[in-house]
């Protein structure tokens, strides 16, 4: 043990420094202690900070050691550890508040009971209870007053210092364990200048003996003792009540302390103090503790009261009763007791209730007592709140006197609120107050925190006090400084400065300064001088830069600024910033403005000590910025243009308030909504101006948010500019392909796709500026696409730019000035069009982000990695989902009132429903509501399967339609309950308007509820509810990891886990976590982490029955493919997600490299990307999937790119190459062992033993999951692996299995862009043996179809590979989608590799059918029922008369082609290009032929009950047959292999199985499905089975030959009747048979189809090429322009290129387009016939080639657009043909390449579409 004499003693002069409470609390507790045991919570985490910090940089204790800092798991861990401590004889202390500091309440008590002594630090806080609020009260101190500990309070930044020096001795002195706290935030975060303690001084108060006693206490094997044992009733309470002389004799204790503290140190203290400044005596009393005492000392001291004092309790355990009661003088008839914290349903708070006993127990009774509440949360405490209490107890009659009350807001509820008199100046005239207006993250609050102390160090006697406020939000987000100086007065304020008391304001954004935002000249005293930073100050023209702040600033403000003759100040320190390389970097600038303007220290004085400053805070950057930084500053200083004086004009005081205008912008969309408009504008509006103190209570009881509930979709209102750059992305359409990765990774939702008609886009309030191409996909044919920005919204964050795979990009951040209000209007405009995310599937990464986003506009950082994560949870799931969310960043951004970003679908008012209960307990709360809703789901079926059950006994007779109907949808219901998709919630909007009818319709009465409302009672419960428990990692891998762990434990809770993991406590300020990398440098591991990351993933591994992902932004597909497996497992799932973060300090561009950032993690190893999915073991395939098996980066070259890493490269370098050394050997490791589980199930001695490698190249998952199924499929071959994964020379001498994607036009997947450029580097030819084979991916519409595929095939020929077989086409336009290539080119995979195919095992849902009693159905019941299935949701078709169905060609010719009109009336509008749907059906003579050839069970007569293909009802079989089913279709392998599972001849089963089988009997007799049937009559599946494997008839599309607005009502189709041969003879397709017979008269069930082509205007100029029947779209385009001329209007020239096989035969609309040509000099035709001439066949390209209207209409026009319309032959030699057109015939290499390359760009644009089939 060190005796005095062992510290070098200092000056005896007390240091003064400027610090917060935090600061000054820890600094005693450091040198005091041996050890402390941490975790981090808002507001205490800064005393640990400091202590870890300090014991990095070696500072000792008074012991000559580093205080041991040892972050705990949690703060019962941290409890835990503190007691452990204790009994082992350490000093040790912890630090902590609110909900942390309840966690120690069972250690609490065990230290108190072992008299254990121990200072533990309380930066006191409220509780969260209807709401989180990590602001300052006393509701966590006031709970643990029962656990035995003495209690002293600190009311200011020196007590803070101080009584944590009193503490210590006390506790040691007395072996009773204290409780020293402080106001969270108005204490602890205020920064004052104090008086510090020296070590000298410490060691004289130290009482070195009894700690000598207490180490001799602790636990020893030297001299053994038991402690904790287990007591029987009849010694416990002897044991307990031994202590009672202890708890005696702490008072004692604590005087002696203060005695001795005032002895060494001259400042004085007492366990509580009498407080009065008037001259006679008082008679009331005010009672208070923390920080309010302050308040209510400066407010008595200011008013000289005569009637008022105070008694401030600085003890307040243990309670002395005689001591308080002695204080209160005789005089005193009335107190008045202030508690900051509230117990609800107590007679009184607990100050009070001490105080009311006290004054019983010592006979003063007589005395009044009112207790009141205050500053809950940190409302601010002020002295015109102290006076209106005083004058509260003043009144004549103590009935009068209202009690209990409240101070600071207004109750119109209880009317428990006192009212505030006129605002009270308390302050010293000497004192300056100074307001600064901040933007989250611009350097002001820390700029202010350096002002403070640098004021506060310039002359000792310089008093300084510093205040900060923020808003939730997590970055950009409003930042208030309070700021006060005074050279000869001791501040002592701890309120906010008030309204009208400031000299200076200062505004840093100028945004601020506009209607709706903030009264920022409010704080400012007349005369006071006001300085904005505005882009306005940059105008020279005085008059134009007055207009510019009048345009700029509101009419109230500039109001205001005249009537109170304030200075006003601008500058442009943005533009100053940026012209000197420092873009952003305006604290700086500002400072010296304050300086220049304030006087508070002389200028040249601060400009010495700010330059001192940036030397000290940059030199670390280089020369350079330091040199930058100082010519920026005295550029300030010295040029006198940069601050410019505004006069104030006169006509600015006639200015009024109403010129606001609050909801034009901002609101627009609520005036439809009164519940949202009513919130916003009385609740929301209001806190958003930071009005929210003068809100009535039962403002908030209307608006129905009693219990802490919040509305959803808030932020949609707020348009906060939260954008720091100024800059947005601008859409670059023409080189965008629409994969909309751009979308995926927005953090905010504030760019994204819109699916809109041509219409629509016209309408756009801006239509130049709302900018769309052709929307790809059959699904959205007709339609347009665009991508629109939210300018007020959108951070700049720059992640959508990045993450464009396109070169050059189709993004690029422009100035958020360009075209703003033509920006802003035309998102207004496009978020409120209706959405259409519906039409596509949203299982892709295009089609996840076309689904309205039920999470955006939140309040996260700009850039921040986790908001997409959850973006995209609530576009898959958002409208069945329960989301349970852990206290952290997550709930700050996703749930600060009143901003909340969940929000609901427009179309069906669904959406996520969230909440958030601690930071400890996520996993349990979240269990919690998934176990509660299954059960009340469960018990949901068990009503509805009694109520079918029910309703089946009953007659027909006896159940209405209605009650038939819902029936029919509760058994779907039934079937499809346990689906996870939205079918059942899609199912539910079917029944509720059934429920409503019939629970109307049945008047039960009495006191039994009918079955039915019991069902309506849980209809909630009718979805598949999707839950998710959410968080960061500081939760997931610390606090609530058993939590955690317990859920995942058991496979019943089927639960999702998604863990956002910044690797530390990034909402507390960047602490350690377990989630934190060996090497970094955090806070409370400033030395660098020394154990490695938890590997959490593997950890829930090895339960095997939880699905785990380990995902990134850097492979989308592959978090979109994890969330979705996540979902569809049926048991516990685990996400962890890498989530980049500001903390972790990414260089150079911050978050602006998120995507980078991402990327880099991944390639290097740092971060894996793997899957573990327990279904495959089902499926005998190797569970774990790893998505990044090769390392592309060096791990080291992405440490370098983090502060948290380079900081510790700086401060010790050798620990950090250490450490770095180990983190690479670690990941090196990681990635052999990841590869190891990935090694395959298959029985290979060694992966290399493989023959047949498969890769795959992908980008939106679809290659990677079919190469994957592939190699599960193969015999020959391991596990798929991405491209990328392997190197060139892995391939070389074997065999190959490629799978290729293209995306964009023609680029690479990123996951095969390194391989492919290492192939084309490669110039050694492939050794003999290398073979291989390719299937690509893509979509026909691109002209760059399968490109990626094409380049690697004719690569590797070109390197000597052996192409095994063709290059495989898988395109999704196809009418069976990429699956038919993918078939085909499988048929001929299996014979190349000499391998037999996979057996398949087919999966075969029979159809819901049964027989009917009835013998014979009636006609118009079989009408009925096909009016049903055509009008059913799936297919929605219209049953149109036949106008006319003429032959074009001559009756003995053998094509034929026919002209078909039909009136489809004004119910089926069409839009020109589009194409009619035509439904055809089988002959029915056939089918009954069929049926009695195949059956004698059944025939066409025969009458079913069907609940399927969307008939509900009876109907006869041939009516099946003949409508619905597909009989006489082609037979597909997958039909064969479904008929074949009822096969039991072994011989004819391997027949049907042979893959020869169809081909041959294709070619020989045409085999129809019904042949199949007949041919394998053996194989007799029963009905169900039957209607269930054969398909469904499929509509065919024909393109629509008329113009709508040229033939009203009528649609024309050409159709071209085909036909086809087999040995047999010839056959028809079984639409054309049928449409060869139509009469006119005859209908046709059919449907409007979207056309592919996106049709030109009137005037644009226009080619068309097509043959056949692909002239039909042709001549609706030309026909629309004859009818535009007709009109009036102006058109384009039009080329008409058609090409048929014989001009006497098939020059089909001859006489209406030779008469066009005569007629109008814009039309020009060319036609080419190829069958006249034998010997000189003649294409329409060849015409296209030969004639100048391709160069003259295309090339040298920029709005010309090209269509083609013919078979898929027809392109290609197009193509030739327009290069040979644009080159003008040229052989000049060069120009042959210029026109290839502007035909290239043709199609890149969208110049050029076609419609081939």
């Amino acid at each position: 043990m060190a005796t005095k004499g062992e510290v070098q003693r200092k000056s005896s002069k007390a240091e003064k420094k400027c610090v917060d409470g935090n600061w000054a609390a820890a600094h005693v507790s450091y040198r005091t202690n041996d050890s402390a045991f941490i975790f981090p919570i808002t507001p205490s985490s800064p005393m640990g900070e400091e202590v870890d910090a300090w014991a990095e940089e070696q500072k000792k204790n008074l012991w000559g050691q580093e205080l041991k800092v040892c972050e705990m798991q949690s703060e019962g861990g941290a409890a835990g550890a503190l007691h452990g401590a204790l009994v082992s004889g350490a000093l040790a202390t912890t630090y902590t508040a609110s909900q942390g500091l309840l966690l120690f309440i069972p250690n609490m008590y065990k230290i108190a009971g072992e008299l254990l002594p121990t200072v533990i630090h309380v930066a006191s806080r409220a509780l969260a209870g209807e709401a989180l609020s990590i602001y300052g009260d006393h509701s966590d101190t006031m709970l643990v007053r029962g656990c035995g500990w003495a209690m002293v309070s600190s009311f200011s930044v020196q007590e803070a210092h101080d009584m944590a020096a009193v503490c210590q001795m006390a506790t040691l002195n007395s072996r009773v364990p204290f409780l020293h706290f402080f106001d969270g935030f108005r204490t602890s975060h205020e920064v004052n200048k104090i008086e510090l303690i020296s070590d000298e001084q410490l060691l004289e108060l130290m009482p070195f003996d009894k700690i000598e006693e207490h180490r001799q206490r602790a636990l020893s094997p030297m001299h053994p003792s038991q402690r904790g044992t287990a007591q029987a009733p009849d010694v416990f309470m002897q044991m307990v009540e031994s202590s009672n002389q202890y708890y005696a004799d702490v008072e004692g204790h604590i005087v002696k302390a203060m005695d001795d503290f005032h002895r060494v140190t001259g400042r004085k203290y007492e366990p509580l103090e009498y407080r009065y400044y008037g001259t006679t005596e008082p008679r009331v009393a005010l009672i208070c503790m923390g920080s309010g005492v302050a308040v209510c000392d400066s407010t008595l001291k200011h008013l000289k009261s005569e009637s008022a004092c105070m008694i401030a309790i600085r003890m307040f355990r243990p309670w002395n009763s005689k001591n308080f009661c002695d204080l209160i003088p005789k005089s005193v008839t009335r107190l008045a007791v202030l508690d900051r914290t509230r117990e609800g349903g107590a007679q009184g708070e607990p100050l009070y209730l001490d105080i009311c006993t006290s004054l019983m127990q010592e006979g003063r009774a007589d005395i009044f007592v009112a207790g009141g509440r205050y500053g809950l949360g940190s409302k601010d405490f002020t002295p015109r709140m102290v006076s209106s209490i005083i004058q509260n107890l003043l009144r004549k009659d103590t009935n009068d006197v209202q009690r209990p009350f409240t101070v600071g807001i207004t109750d119109d509820v209880t009317h428990l609120s006192l009212p505030l008199g006129r605002s009270l100046n308390v302050l010293s005239p000497s004192t300056t107050q100074c307001v600064f207006w901040g933007f989250g993250s611009d350097g002001t609050v820390g700029a202010n925190k350096e002002a403070v102390k640098m004021i506060g160090n310039y002359h000792e006697d310089m008093s300084v006090q510093a205040y900060m406020e923020y808003d939730a939000k997590k970055s950009s987000g409003w930042t208030l400084s309070h700021l006060r100086f005074s050279p000869d007065t001791n501040i002592q304020a701890p309120w906010r400065i008030e309204e009208n008391a400031a000299d200076y304001v200062a505004c840093h954004n100028e945004s601020y300064v506009q209607a709706n935002k903030f009264d920022v000249i409010k704080f400012l005293k007349r005369r006071g001088n006001f300085f904005l930073n505005t882009t306005a100050a940059a105008i020279e023209d005085p008059e134009k830069r007055l207009e510019a702040l009048e345009h700029l600033v509101c009419p109230k403000i500039l109001r205001n600024i005249a009537m109170r003759n304030l200075n006003l100040y601008i500058m442009d320190a943005v533009g100053l910033s940026r012209k000197y390389g420092l873009a952003g970097r305006i604290n700086m600038i500002c400072q010296v403005v304050f300086f220049r303007l304030s006087n508070v220290i002389p200028l040249e004085d601060a400009v010495a000590l700010l330059k001192s400053t940036i030397v000290k805070t940059y030199s670390y950057k280089g020369e350079d910025v330091v040199k930058k930084n100082i010519d920026l500053l005295d550029a300030v200083v010295n040029d006198p243009n940069t601050l410019i004086k505004v006069e104030v004009p006169a006509r600015w005081k006639k200015l009024h308030e109403n010129d606001d205008k609050p909801y034009e912008d901002r609101h627009n969309r609520l005036l439809d909504d009164e519940k949202v408009r009513k919130f916003m504008a009385e609740i929301a509006d209001p806190v958003s101006r930071l009005e929210g103190d003068d809100i009535p209570v039962s403002t908030f009881l209307e608006n129905r948010l009693l219990g802490g509930v919040m509305i959803p979709g808030t932020t949609k209102f707020e348009k906060r500019n939260p954008n720091p750059s100024g800059k947005i992305p601008k859409w670059n359409f023409d080189d965008c392909t629409q994969c909309n990765a751009c979308i995926f990774i927005c953090p905010h939702a504030a760019i994204r796709p819109f699916v809109v008609t041509k219409e629509e886009a016209l309408n756009a309030p801006f239509p130049k500026e709302f900018s769309t191409i052709k929307a790809q996909g059959a699904e959205f044919g007709g339609k347009k696409y665009a991508i629109r920005v939210s300018p007020l919204d959108c951070t700049g964050c720059n992640a959508c730019v990045e993450a464009c795979p396109e070169t050059p990009k189709a993004l690029e951040m422009q100035s958020i000035e360009n075209n703003k209000e033509a920006n802003e209007k035309n998102w207004e405009y496009a978020y409120d069009l209706p959405e259409r995310g519906d039409l596509i599937d949203k299982t892709t990464i295009r089609g996840s982000q076309f689904q309205t986003p039920l999470m955006e506009f939140s309040g996260a950082c700009s850039g921040c990695g986790e908001t997409p994560y959850f973006k995209l949870l609530t576009q898959l799931f958002g409208e069945r989902m329960v989301i349970a969310n852990a206290t952290g960043c997550s709930t700050i951004w996703g749930g600060s009132f009143p901003s909340n970003p969940y929000t609901v679908s427009k179309k069906t008012g669904r959406g996520p429903a969230w909440a958030n209960s601690l930071f400890e307990d996520n996993a349990e709360y979240g269990l919690g509501m998934f176990v509660a809703m299954r059960h009340r789901r469960e018990r949901l079926i068990k009503l509805v399967d009694e109520y079918v059950h029910k309703m089946e006994l009953k007659d027909a007779s006896e159940k209405t339609e209605t009650e038939a109907n819902l029936v029919h949808l509760l058994m779907d219901w039934l079937e499809m309950k346990d689906d996870k998709s939205d079918k059942c919630t899609l199912l539910f909007d079917k029944m509720k308007p059934l429920f409503e009818k019939v629970m109307g319709e049945d008047k039960t009465t009495g006191i039994h509820i009918p079955l039915i409302n019991k069902i309506w009672s849980d209809r909630d419960m009718f979805p598949k509810l999707s839950q998710w428990i959410v968080g960061g990692d500081g939760w997931a891998y610390d606090i609530g990891f058993g939590g955690l762990d317990h859920v995942e434990a058991f496979e019943a809770n089927d639960v999702n886990v998604l863990v956002v993991d910044t690797e530390m406590y990034s909402n507390t300020g960047g602490q350690m976590s377990k989630a934190t990398p060996a090497g970094a440098s955090v806070k409370f591991a400033v030395g660098g982490k020394q154990q490695r990351k938890k590997s959490i993933g593997e950890i829930f591994m090895t339960y095997e029955h939880v699905y785990v992902a380990s995902v990134s932004l850097a492979n989308q597909a592959q978090v979109l493919q994890a969330f979705l497996e996540a979902d569809k497992h049926q048991g516990p799932s685990f996400i962890v997600a890498y989530s980049p973060c500001v903390q972790q300090g990414v260089r150079p561009r911050g978050l602006d490299d998120m995507v980078e950032e991402s990327r880099f993690a991944v390639d290097s190893g740092y971060w894996p990307l793997y899957r573990y999915n327990p279904d495959l073991v089902l499926e005998s395939k190797n569970p774990f999937v790893l998505d990044s098996k090769k390392l592309r980066k060096e791990v080291t070259s992405f440490l370098q790119r983090e502060s948290r890493f380079i900081n510790l490269k700086k401060k010790h370098p050798e620990v950090a190459d250490s450490l770095i050394n180990k983190m690479n050997g670690d990941v090196h490791h990681r990635m052999e062992h990841l590869n190891q589980l990935a090694s395959g199930y298959k029985a290979f001695d060694h992966e290399d033993d493989a023959t047949v490698k498969v890769l795959f190249a992908s980008e939106t998952g679809t290659a990677a999951r079919l190469a994957r199924d592939f190699a599960d499929a193969c015999v020959l071959s391991h596990v798929a692996d991405a491209m990328d994964d392997v190197d060139v020379e892995d391939i070389d001498g074997g065999t190959t299995v490629f799978f290729i994607a293209t995306c964009g036009q023609g680029a690479m997947p990123q996951n095969g862009k390194a391989f492919y450029k290492q192939l084309c580097s490669r110039t050694e030819k492939f050794k003999e043996g290398t073979k291989f084979m390719v299937m690509g991916l893509g979509d026909s519409s691109y002209y760059f179809f399968c490109e990626s595929a094409k380049l690697v095939e004719n690569k590797m020929i070109e390197l000597g590979a052996e192409k095994m077989i063709d290059l495989g086409l898988g395109d999704d336009s196809a009418e069976e989608g990429l699956e038919e290539g993918l078939h085909d080119w499988l048929d001929t995979v299996w014979p190349a590799l000499e391998v037999p195919p996979p057996a398949e095992v087919p999966h075969i849902t029979p159809v819901k059918v049964e027989y009917s009693p009835k013998a014979i159905i009636k006609p118009s019941d079989e009408e009925r029922i096909l009016h049903m299935y055509y009008q059913s949701d799936d297919i929605k078709a219209k049953s149109v008369p036949i106008l006319s169905n003429e032959k074009m060609c001559g009756e003995d010719y053998d094509r034929d082609f026919r002209t078909i009109r039909l009136n489809t009336g004004e119910e089926m509008p069409y839009q020109l290009g589009d194409a009619l749907e035509i439904f055809p059906s089988n002959d029915p003579e056939k089918v009954a032929e069929f049926l009695h050839a195949y059956t004698h069970d059944f025939d066409e007569r025969t009458v079913v009950k069907i609940h399927d293909f969307g008939i509900d009802g009876e109907v006869s079989l041939g009516v099946l047959f003949t409508y619905v089913l597909d009989l006489f279709g082609k037979p597909s392998k997958h039909f064969m292999q479904q008929l074949a599972t009822f096969e039991t001849d072994k011989e004819e089963k391997k027949i049907m199985l042979d893959l020869g089988f169809l081909a041959k009997a294709g070619k020989e007799t045409g085999i129809t499905m019904a042949d199949a049937l007949l041919r394998f009559k053996k194989a007799h599946p029963p009905l169900p089975v039957l209607l269930a494997i054969i398909p469904t008839i499929k509509p065919r599309a024909y393109s629509i030959a008329s113009a709508p607005l040229a033939s009203k009502n009528i649609t024309e189709l050409l159709v071209l009747i085909d036909s086809w041969w087999c040995d047999e003879g010839m056959r028809y397709g079984l639409t054309c048979d049928m449409l060869r017979k139509k009469l006119c008269g005859d209908h046709l069930w059919c449907r409007m189809k979207a056309g592919s082509m996106d049709p030109p205007e009137p005037e644009q100029p226009v080619l068309c090429a097509g043959i056949g029947s692909g002239l039909a779209p042709h001549m609706a385009f030309l026909r629309d322009k004859v009818r535009a001329v007709q009109e009036g209007e102006k058109v384009g020239n039009f080329s008409l290129y058609f090409g048929n096989r014989k001009y006497a035969h098939e020059y089909l609309y001859q006489a209406e387009l030779e008469g066009y040509e005569k007629k109008y000099d814009w039309f020009t035709l060319h036609a080419a016939f190829s069958r006249d001439d034998p010997k000189k066949k003649v294409y329409v390209q060849d015409l296209v080639a030969k004639t100048d209207d391709a160069r003259l209409l295309l090339n040298d026009t920029p709005d010309g657009m090209m269509y083609v319309c013919g078979n898929r032959n027809l392109p290609k030699p197009l193509q030739k043909a327009l290069v040979q057109s644009f080159s003008k015939w040229s052989e000049d290499p060069k120009e042959i390449e210029k026109a290839d390359k502007a035909m290239e760009q043709m199609y890149i644009k969208n110049r050029i579409q076609q419609e081939v089939w």
